[in-house]
């Protein structure tokens, strides 16, 4: 099997599509041996499917019965998710509990497991990471990430999607390095982490869900972008490559993608250059749909909203996008240039004026507590902030708005 192949359809038909596409990687010559084929998903949040926020059930249901129908039984499907959020709950949330439960395949909480902490010798940002021991076992590992931008990485596909191995809040901890000499701007400490991370966590098999995709303010805040699109390559790094190329965006501009070439090439000459991606088909880029950019800053997609984000994590970047994605229309109109929402979150946090909101428990700590309104969580979850946005704007109480728990 040529490990710089990859191979795109198009289509409206996601079985149909899938099917399609996979035919092109058959099962007996992917090198799977005697490992268990373990599916990590992009399934971290609470959402249900049809979103673009978490890979959809029915492509997964398609994996799975390509690999029972070529007689490989031994499967597994699981995740870590981010912080606050329960692996099996969010699992089932989005389908894929279901697609698994019917065809009798295991689902997996990572963090269950515990976890082993793998040097990174030649790091640059990170020298050592917690990664979940389920996924150090004798694994085959398929990356089915969702297409989407992110606000803090551009994109997030099938190397971004690995950061779901890493246990609890070891993913946390990549949002919250400090800067370091050889990070090229707009590029961040993250970007380069994730790079790091190939090093000693790639998947064996990509299969990228872009059905249903997302854009804009990703990865849980943004729009659901009918693409129709899947890709699949055995070279993670190739799949990226030809999904960004897709999204309108340029490879060497994704940060995270770029410094992982560099870092695997110098390892592995099959990483050498991206030119050398073999795409089937060669004019793919026929379907090029430019997808939003997620915005350099959450404020200009919110009049009188005023949004600081100095290192946070997803998990409350997540929470602060589906607040104001859910809840903005119903107090705006109490906004103005002289009474804007203050919102403040992350490890860097500055002096904020009276009345901010400080989200989550790294923004407590770092921000001006004195006259700060405190969202205490890692992360809160939204019904936290809409109580106290009630508090700023009673006119809200008399509107009867509906609080929907947590995300």
């Amino acid at each position: 099997m040529n490990f710089n192949k990859v191979v795109i359809r198009k289509g409206n038909d996601s079985a149909g599509l899938m099917k399609d596409l996979l035919k092109e990687f058959p099962a007996n010559s992917l090198g799977i041996g005697g490992r268990r084929v373990l599916i990590k998903p992009n399934a971290g949040r609470m959402a249900g499917p049809g979103l673009g926020i978490n890979t959809s059930p029915d492509v997964i249901g398609s994996i799975l019965d390509y690999f029972l129908e070529s007689g490989i039984k031994n499967i597994a499907v699981g995740e870590s998710p981010i912080v606050g959020v329960k692996a099996l709950e969010s699992l089932e949330m989005s389908g894929i509990a279901r697609e698994a439960g019917i065809r009798g395949v295991e689902l997996i909480d990572f963090d269950a497991s515990g976890y082993q902490t793998i040097d990174i010798p030649e790091g640059r940002v990170i020298k050592k990471l917690r990664v979940c021991k389920e996924v150090l076992k004798n694994n085959f590992i398929v990356s089915v990430p969702v297409m989407k931008t992110h606000m803090h990485t551009q994109v997030s596909l099938g190397l971004k999607n690995m950061k779901g191995c890493l246990h609890g809040r070891e993913k946390v901890k990549l949002h919250q390095l400090p800067p370091f000499g050889l990070v090229e701007e707009p590029g961040k400490p993250l970007d380069y982490a994730i790079a790091d991370m190939a090093g000693i966590l790639m998947p064996d098999f990509t299969i990228i869900d872009g059905t249903i995709a997302q854009e804009g303010m990703g990865p849980s805040g943004g729009s659901a972008k009918n693409a129709g699109l899947v890709i699949a390559s055995l070279n993670c790094l190739a799949a990226d490559t030809a999904a960004v190329m897709l999204m309108g965006f340029k490879p060497e501009e994704v940060f995270h993608l770029r410094e992982a070439w560099k870092i695997l090439g110098s390892k592995d000459s099959r990483y050498l250059h991206k030119g050398m991606i073999e795409a089937e088909p060669a004019d793919f880029m026929k379907w090029v749909s430019p997808f939003e950019a997620p915005p350099k800053k959450i404020s200009l997609e919110y009049s009188n909203v005023i949004v600081e984000d100095k290192d946070s994590c997803s998990a409350c970047l997540s929470t602060v996008l589906m607040f104001l994605k859910r809840y903005y229309s119903d107090f705006a109109d109490y906004l103005g240039p002289g009474k804007p929402l203050r919102i403040a979150l992350g490890k860097s946090t500055g002096k904020q004026p009276p009345g901010t909101l400080l989200i989550g428990n790294c923004a407590i700590r770092a921000g001006d507590k004195e006259g700060g309104v405190l969202i205490k969580g890692c992360p809160p979850v939204s019904s936290q902030i809409i109580e106290e946005v009630e508090k700023l704007f009673p006119e809200l109480k008399k509107k009867g708005l509906k609080i929907n728990g947590s995300l």
